[in-house]
């Protein structure tokens, strides 16, 4: 029967919906083939990396699989040489065999007479080649064969009080011996027996193979996923949401709770509020990625989401959504076959003039934004949303970003832009703000709002200061390579001298690339310096892991535990747990259960942070802690970091291109350029 997979009718290259399943298929079938070598009776795991494989191409093209086989097999050829080589081979083979047959809907006897034909033959015969070749591999078969056979003596060992077994244990070390003597075909014909006795097996796969036909996404068709309604053209603008609710599952609160909106073309819309107030969802809903739980979402087409025409979002963390190994890479990642965006021209809009072949993964945080905003573009969206774009950018990076934004409204494009920065607004055409789910405000951008009390943290700053602090942090002459050796060596840092004191506050600052990261690392202990020396009283820094607390750029990534109490009491007590969190401005008892993922940006860092105090840590280094936060938040942690310094005289070394009241941060801040040290003063609050 002619297959009815619509997958089979798409030509050119593979898919990135193919290329993705390939890589993690790959992996797990190649994770069972090493395991499966090592331990006893590993032949059951091997035998189950068939299934990765015949999942793989029971979906997609032949070619997909023929992928995923080949780098499988590389890569194991790095972990364990020729042997595991052949065993992926094999499971590789059959598995392509079982899943295409399968997709074809061909019969059963077709399936194990093309698995005999395609995998039990050409193993049959490589092996036997191999085995005459090389002396050394046919040692190492016989080895493995033996060890089988002495895992299989120890059972019947086990057994021999129960029955008589040593009659079949001289007969069995007889037919090894005899086996292994004339091992010229012996093997060969034993591979075809275990192959077609796999093969017959394998059949069963199919009711799997059905149900994960049932139960995954379609092939993907053109870099898209097949739509319900294909007729439907894509139009994502003009929309208007009526009386729009949407709740999470679990969750007995609306995350947006009756919003109504309308957004034209050649409209820029500025969406502010406070964290946890909504925002991500609305736009969620806006792109169409989210149903409304009740409400309309009405437009004259689809979305459109991801594809040329439509519906774009820029994320607040980039790393999520920057694919490609190169720059160019990520401009072509999900485009139709044959697009030729204009890539330099991309680039040099977003400041990565002359990027073309950097690999995406040196760059910057605000560097790898700028590319999620090329690449965003890239498919002439209609409407594009900005979801705290500027968040990891520098200052001249936010403006350059918000002047794109506006261009790109001039030119006609729908444009929602998601901020914390309320001066970034300005250039909006209205401003709606949400609150607990709700618009609370709407209309023309608004003179900016003044800034949050704050003279009692800048007074308590200026008691802060301490003259003759204790001595504690010392960098002499700190330089960092990433691949130091190798073609790809790239300074991160440069004769980088550096002392911070007990109790002192720190800020280092500087454009994207500049090398704020990689010293936030050295600080913390997570990279050595490949010349000089980081010492903490005295002692190199990634030796005292103790001493040093570090809070990354996401918070999200070291929250590990599904609650927020069972993440902070991890490896501690309750009591100490709820006294972290009280020290961090935080409710034990309100956010003690709940889900880690229903927190805000603010919220999640600060529970990070309370994970990282119980150790009372010497010297707390915080990389972009400001990134994401609206100013209430901002001025939170402020405070927090001052009570830190004043109370443990714990040093804090804030990292942050986001200098808006930097003074509240601590009292010295020095700027890096290149790598280097440029330029050093002293903070006023």
């Amino acid at each position: 029967m002619q297959s009815t997979d619509r997958s089979e009718a798409v030509h050119g290259p593979l898919r990135p919906g193919e290329l993705a399943e390939a890589a993690v298929l790959a992996d797990l079938a190649l994770v069972l083939e090493v395991v499966g070598w090592f331990v006893p009776f590993g032949g059951a795991l091997q035998a189950l990396a068939i299934l990765p494989f015949a999942a793989l191409s029971s979906r997609h093209r032949l070619r997909a699989g023929i992928v995923a086989v080949v780098s499988a097999a590389s890569v194991a050829f790095l972990v364990g040489g020729v042997g595991i080589v052949l065993q992926t081979g094999l499971a590789g083979t059959v598995g392509l065999s079982i899943g295409t047959t399968f997709r074809r809907r061909w019969s059963g006897a077709a399936s194990v007479a093309i698995t005999m034909g395609a995998a039990g033959l050409p193993i049959a015969a490589v092996t036997d080649f191999i085995d005459w070749l090389s002396p050394n591999f046919r040692r190492l078969t016989f080895d493995q064969v033996r060890i089988l056979w002495r895992d299989v003596k120890l059972l019947l060992g086990l057994l021999a009080h129960l029955v008589p077994t040593g009659g079949l244990v001289h007969l069995g070390q007889q037919v090894l011996d005899w086996v292994l003597g004339h091992w010229w075909f012996t093997i060969p014909i034993a591979e075809l027996a275990v192959i077609l006795v796999v093969a017959l097996v394998c059949l069963r796969m199919w009711p799997i193979l059905r149900a994960l036909g049932q139960t995954s996404l379609r092939p993907y068709v053109g870099g898209l996923q097949e739509r319900d309604e294909p007729e439907v053209a894509v139009a994502p603008v003009p929309v208007s949401l009526e009386a729009v609710r949407y709740a999470y599952e679990g969750s007995e609160v609306d995350a947006v709770a009756g919003i109504d909106l309308d957004l034209d073309p050649g409209e820029l819309l500025g969406l502010v509020g406070l964290n946890g107030s909504g925002k991500s969802t609305l736009v969620r809903i806006l792109a169409g990625r989210l149903a409304p739980s009740s409400g309309n979402v009405r437009r004259p087409g689809r979305p459109g989401y991801g594809e040329p025409g439509g519906t774009a979002i820029i994320f607040q963390r980039p790393e999520s959504q920057v694919l490609g190994v190169r720059v160019r890479d990520d401009l072509h990642w999900g485009l139709p076959a044959g697009s030729r965006p204009p890539i330099a021209e991309l680039l040099e809009t977003v400041g990565l003039a002359g990027r073309e072949d950097t690999e995406t993964s040196t760059l910057s945080g605000g560097q790898l934004q700028r590319l999620a905003v090329a690449a965003a573009l890239a498919r002439s969206p209609r409407l594009l949303i900005s979801d705290e774009s500027t968040a990891m950018v520098d200052a001249d990076g936010r403006e350059e970003v918000v002047a794109l934004l506006t261009r790109l409204r001039d030119e006609g494009l729908a444009v929602v832009h998601v901020t914390h920065r309320r001066a970034e607004t300005a250039v909006a055409d209205r401003v709606v703000e949400l609150s607990g789910g709700k618009v609370v405000a709407s209309g023309p951008p608004a003179a900016r709002r003044p800034e949050p009390v704050r003279e009692e943290i800048a007074s308590r700053v200026g008691r802060g200061l301490v003259s003759g602090r204790r001595p504690l942090v010392a960098l002499e002459g700190v330089g960092y390579v990433y691949s130091v050796g190798t073609p790809w060596a790239k300074r991160a840092l440069l004769g980088v001298d550096l002392e911070v004191g007990a109790g002192e506050g720190l800020v280092v600052t500087g454009a994207n690339g500049s090398g704020k990261t990689t010293l936030a690392w050295v600080l913390g202990g997570l990279a050595v310096p490949t010349e000089g020396f980081a010492l903490l009283g005295g002692q190199p820094i990634e030796q005292a892991p103790t001493r040093v607390g570090v809070a990354f750029q996401h918070a999200r990534l070291q929250l590990l535990r599904p609650s927020v109490m069972a993440d902070v009491s991890a490896g501690s007590t309750k009591e100490a747990a709820e006294a972290a969190l009280r020290s961090v401005a935080l409710d034990p008892q309100e956010i003690g259960p709940r889900r880690v993922d229903d927190l805000s940006g603010g919220e999640q860092r600060r529970v990070a942070l309370a994970g990282l105090l119980l150790r009372r840590p010497e010297l707390l280094v915080l990389d972009e802690p400001y990134a994401g936060l609206d100013d209430e938040a901002r001025y939170a942690l402020a405070l927090i970091l001052l009570e830190l310094r004043q109370r443990y005289q714990m040093a804090t070394v804030v990292v942050s291109h986001d200098l808006d009241n930097a003074e509240l941060l601590g009292e010295r801040i020095i700027r890096l350029e290149a790598g280097s040290i440029v330029a050093e003063e002293v903070l006023t609050p």
